[in-house]
């Protein structure tokens, strides 16, 4: 592969790395020769493929590693030859491969929050996050945008008023008609919240609305509460559709590698699961279907199977294209196009979150 290495100084993403891989003049000092820097890969001395810019398997080097693999890529897959103090000693090697090593069930539950966070509010881990009724749910708040609409956001928002109700009460302010949204919370009464929730989004109160849920948002005991639903509930979800994809597919299946989980996670805050009534069995029999048809040879290729087969039965078009993207993009970590029946094409980025599948994707989850 010709032209694969870059052969002028570059500003690498990572503080350290600031070394051209080649100098014109000896090797030795500040260059890719130099044990004590880390440069950018250039060229190979052979054929190009290993170890160098045209090396696709190279794992992801993360600051938080002081010995990442001697070869490695940045998260914007840019490859990297890290250096060293020659003075210590390298760290020992690991006894499995990145490539087969597996993550706990509370990495994989904690990056899966991560990635699906980014998707639903705007960036990692935003308790914050605040939408109004511009889908038909009244409002959207929190980690995972719960709603009124599905009578998701009503539950959660009862235990911070049941955990802390003092606390709950201060931070809504004289404009925000609160009784009205305690009476409604307590009495699990949607209709109220919905009207409620319309009602303060209007100019005149919207004001009233976003600073009372920034202060919800804030507070250290209701992230605790939106942390615990968010993992808990998504994850018992997700065990139920790994439990269907692995009748399906025992031989497949049989370990869960992280991309997958975190695409199942994914799938089940945003639709719920495969058994939510607009999917029904019809989602399970489709994936049979597609299965026995096109004998998928890897986890990824029956993944896509199954989050194709769940996205297709979205009411609407732009909806089936925005769970593709989100879902495609996770498998593959990278951002990926999906292209409705109309034409019209969505593109969901997450570099955050793509970072974490390609260092985490291919490890399998523990005791799942």
């Amino acid at each position: 592969m010709a032209g694969s290495s870059r052969p002028s100084p570059l500003t690498p993403p990572l503080g350290t790395f600031g070394i051209t891989a080649r100098t014109p003049g000896p090797l030795g000092v500040n260059d890719q020769a130099d044990p004590g820097v880390t440069t950018w890969l250039g060229d190979t001395p052979g054929s190009l493929g290993r170890w160098d810019w045209a090396d696709p398997t190279l794992p992801l080097c993360t600051p938080a590693d002081p010995y990442p693999d001697r070869i490695c890529r940045a998260h914007a897959r840019v490859p990297l030859s890290p250096g060293f103090d020659a003075s210590r000693r390298a760290p020992e090697p690991a006894p499995a491969t990145r490539a087969t090593a597996s993550i706990s069930v509370k990495e994989a539950q904690d990056n899966a929050l991560k990635i699906t966070s980014v998707f639903e509010g705007g960036k990692v881990a935003n308790y914050q996050a605040l939408a109004d009724d511009f889908d038909g749910q009244g409002m959207s708040f929190g980690l995972i945008q719960w709603n009124f609409g599905r009578n998701t956001l009503g539950p959660i928002l009862k235990k911070m008023l049941d955990k802390d109700p003092r606390a709950f009460a201060n931070c809504f302010g004289e404009d925000t008609d609160y009784d009205t949204l305690k009476n409604a919370l307590i009495a699990g009464d949607t209709v109220t919240e919905l009207k409620w929730a319309r009602a303060m989004e209007t100019p005149t109160n919207r004001a009233a609305w976003q600073t009372a849920f920034h202060k919800v948002g804030a507070n250290a005991t209701f992230q605790a509460i939106q942390y615990e639903e968010a993992v808990g509930k998504y994850h018992r979800a997700a065990l139920t559709v790994i439990a269907d994809i692995r009748l399906i597919s025992p031989k497949l299946f049989k370990k869960v590698e992280f991309r997958s989980y975190a695409a199942i996670y994914d799938l089940c805050v945003q639709q719920g699961g495969l058994h939510e009534k607009a999917g029904g069995h019809k989602t399970l029999d489709a994936i049979k279907k597609r299965v026995d048809e096109e004998n998928p040879a890897t986890q990824r290729d029956l993944m896509i199977i199954v989050v194709t087969a769940r996205a297709e039965t979205a009411a609407r078009a732009e909806s089936i294209t925005d769970c593709l993207s989100r879902r495609l993009g996770i498998l593959d970590g990278a951002a990926r196009k999906a292209t409705a029946t109309d034409g019209k094409i969505k593109e969901r980025k997450n570099p955050q979150g793509f970072a974490l599948i390609q260092q985490f994707g291919t490890r399998y989850v523990e005791n799942l």
